[in-house]
């Protein structure tokens, strides 16, 4: 088993190398002149020159990539075009708020997931087999950002159920900071009120997340399952005269899910990419809309800054998975 993490851990680390490589080489290939727009659009070209010495671009590729990795040991992003505020304080501030929304979003999408696959299955060509299979296709066929504008539409415009964006009410106080995620924090705190304001909030931007992503992982489920309970070993454990119930839960399922966090692990990627525009559109103030605003305002450096966070939160996700695969399948570990 240590065996097995050191492998994980290593490849992690070149993952990561190989991540800070990408997105320095495409942040300074863009068309747009990172120099220029530091400087601002008025700047004249003896300005824009020096900002590009002081910004260190007029240094060889090589030169600036070493820089570039040594500031980032530091946690150091470089400063913000627009704001002229630290890089990574701008992000850490908003990190948890994106957090939050992914990871509440992947446990209740596997959650989901395994319970309407195993559903399927054992209720195979049946009504609601069918209805779940019409569910998941359709959870497929539209797009995240366009059910969010559906749902603001009706949950929110129409019918006043659910609030249209933001993390709490203006006004509310966020809870006192523990994990920065407000769910737990308002927890431990106590405060049912902030708690309660904290899920209606979630609420919306986690179901657009997870309707979008479920569909294929309910399928791919519902096939594991069906093609464990033709298993040999199940009908020896049918044979046994143990309940059904306990050969789907304690022995079909349990080999079931091993390929499902494999798939977890992919769908994570684009679960983090769609909350950027699932952030943009309820006014959630993570990653994504702080990515947008940076994109508009060209500011290069916060923008590489939020694609490393992005892709490393993606990374460090598929390793937890793999651990999960591993304890749950012992093989994986010799593999």
């Amino acid at each position: 088993m240590a065996k097995f993490f050191v492998k994980r851990i290593a490849s992690l680390i070149l993952v990561i190398i190989g991540i800070t490589m990408i997105v320095f080489i495409a942040t300074n290939y863009l068309p747009a002149d990172p120099a220029r727009a530091a400087a601002g659009p008025s700047a004249t070209n003896e300005q824009v020159e020096r900002k590009r010495e002081e910004l260190g671009l007029d240094k060889p590729i090589y030169a600036q990539y070493l820089e570039y990795v040594k500031n980032l040991l530091k946690l150091d992003m470089g400063t913000s075009f627009k704001s002229k505020q630290p890089i990574s304080s701008e992000i850490f501030t908003r990190l948890s708020a994106t957090l939050e929304l992914t990871v509440v979003s992947l446990i209740v999408f596997f959650v989901l997931a395994l319970i309407l696959g195993t559903i399927a299955a054992l209720k195979r060509n049946g009504f609601i087999d069918n209805v779940i299979r019409l569910f998941s296709v359709a959870g497929m066929s539209i797009p995240p950002y366009w059910l969010a504008l559906l749902f603001q539409y009706f949950f929110y415009y129409k019918w006043s159920l659910f609030p249209a964006g933001y993390r709490l009410p203006v006004g509310m106080a966020a809870p006192d900071t523990i994990t920065s995620f407000y769910l737990i924090d308002s927890l431990v705190a106590g405060e049912w009120n902030i708690f309660i304001m904290a899920a209606k909030h979630l609420f919306l931007p986690v179901l657009c997340l997870v309707l979008g992503y479920c569909g294929i992982t309910t399928r791919m489920m519902r096939t594991q399952l069906l093609q464990e309970l033709r298993q040999d070993y199940i009908r020896t454990a049918r044979s046994k005269g143990i309940p059904e119930k306990l050969v789907v839960m304690r022995h079909a399922m349990k080999n079931s899910i091993s390929p499902i966090l494999t798939m977890l692990g992919m769908q994570a990627g684009g679960m983090i990419g769609g909350t950027v525009l699932i952030e943009k559109i309820f006014s959630w103030p993570g990653l994504g809309t702080y990515a947008l605003d940076s994109i508009a305002a060209l500011n290069l450096p916060a923008v590489a800054g939020v694609t490393l966070v992005m892709a490393v939160i993606f990374v460090l996700i598929n390793l937890v998975v793999d651990i999960s695969y591993a304890l749950i399948d012992p093989r994986v570990r010799l593999s």
